[in-house]
């Protein structure tokens, strides 16, 4: 179906990958992974005919169809403009020959929600007859999804460390002798007519690790930017409509924000080691990173000690980390002292969620 032999790719004199060899069969589906500059996506760009290899070659039988952060090059960007992310992707998808497509997927879960990521895992499994090769960093997605793995280039980063101020115990998250460290009551916030969130309350003690989650996007980060106002402008409400916010008076808070390059993330992800904080507010912090430096910065979260609230959709970073979720809808919250998995698997969980989202 697929066979690369010794293939090998040079840009600007400068060697990307070589000497890689590997067979896909009809129905199978592989995953690549490799650090930032490793050739992942030059190697789908290679198999799809708009790069040209340097040396080896690369047989495909079938027709190759991309998909690039959920958009097919097959349509425009201003005929899905206007559609949601899980939309673009099931439109760009629709109708595959499964015996006559080589399917190549580029990031395809990167903006996609725990409830899109679950439809395309399902769409792929469906269909055993198609046969897919996907770069992806999303570790959950590749493993539900992928018989073997292709590795690309170093697979290492530098070790990273987030100093907490103060030496903290580690404490379970339901331990109520535990001191608060925030507290949010009946928060809500209005954009142009649209509620981002509304009946936000929750109580943070010392120690947990908070992962907002959920089909809200911009519910989301919006509310991790407001918690940050609210801390900067010593407890106002951050810019709600409505409620308050109270950190305790010994917090000191590091904010990382969403960024949509890689350089950028490096950046935030330096100036997040730079001081001793005790309360770290993370928007997407996964969403321009590669798998070594996600691994990397899990494992510095786990490590630190303090007082984590993270905006996030990679949900083996989530189950990693957070130990506490909070579901973050337009119409309210659903919120569990729990790993993400047993959330997600939760029957209570479950309908609360359906009520929150007016779903049937």
């Amino acid at each position: 179906m697929i066979e690369v032999k010794n293939l090998g790719l040079q840009l600007a004199q400068k060697e990307i990958f070589s000497g890689l060899n590997f067979k896909v069969q009809r129905g199978e589906k592989i995953g690549v992974i490799g650090g930032e500059g490793s050739g992942k996506s030059s190697l789908l760009d290679i198999m799809a005919g708009r790069l040209i290899q340097t040396e080896g070659e690369v047989k495909i039988s079938g027709e190759v169809l991309t998909v690039a952060g959920n958009i097919s090059a097959d349509f425009s960007e201003l005929r899905m403009a206007e559609m949601s992310a899980i939309d673009k992707l099931k439109r760009t998808l629709r109708g595959l020959r499964d015996d006559e497509i080589v399917l190549l997927l580029d990031e395809p879960t990167k903006n996609l929600d725990s409830t899109g990521i679950e439809w395309l895992i399902n769409f792929l499994l469906e269909r055993k007859n198609l046969t897919t090769v996907i770069v992806s960093n999303d570790r959950y997605f590749l493993k539900s999804t992928c018989e073997k793995t292709i590795q690309l280039g170093k697979f290492e980063v530098d070790p990273m460390k987030i100093i907490c101020t103060d030496r903290f115990p580690r404490v379970e998250p339901d331990d109520f002798t535990v001191p608060s460290v925030l507290d949010v009551r009946r928060l809500w916030k209005d954009r142009s007519g649209e509620t981002l969130f509304k009946h936000v309350n929750f109580t943070i003690r010392r120690g947990q690790k908070v992962a907002l989650v959920g089909e809200n996007d911009l519910g989301k980060s919006r509310l991790v930017k407001t918690l940050m106002l609210a801390w900067q402008d010593k407890n106002s409400n951050g810019g709600a409509d409505r409620g308050t916010i109270k950190f305790a008076d010994n917090v000191r808070l590091a904010y990382m924000s969403r960024v949509y390059s890689s350089a950028a993330a490096r950046v935030e992800l330096e100036n997040l080691q730079k001081y001793d904080v005790n309360f770290l507010l993370l928007d997407n912090p996964t969403s321009c990173l590669d798998l070594p430096t996600i691994e990397a910065l899990e494992k510095a979260l786990v490590d630190f000690s303090g007082t984590i609230i993270f905006a996030e959709e990679d949900r083996a970073f989530i189950n990693t980390i957070a130990n506490r979720i909070i579901d973050v809808a337009p119409t309210g919250t659903v919120d569990r002292i729990s790993t993400y998995e047993e959330f997600l698997a939760n029957e209570t969980v479950r309908q609360q969620l359906k009520e929150k989202y007016n779903l049937k």
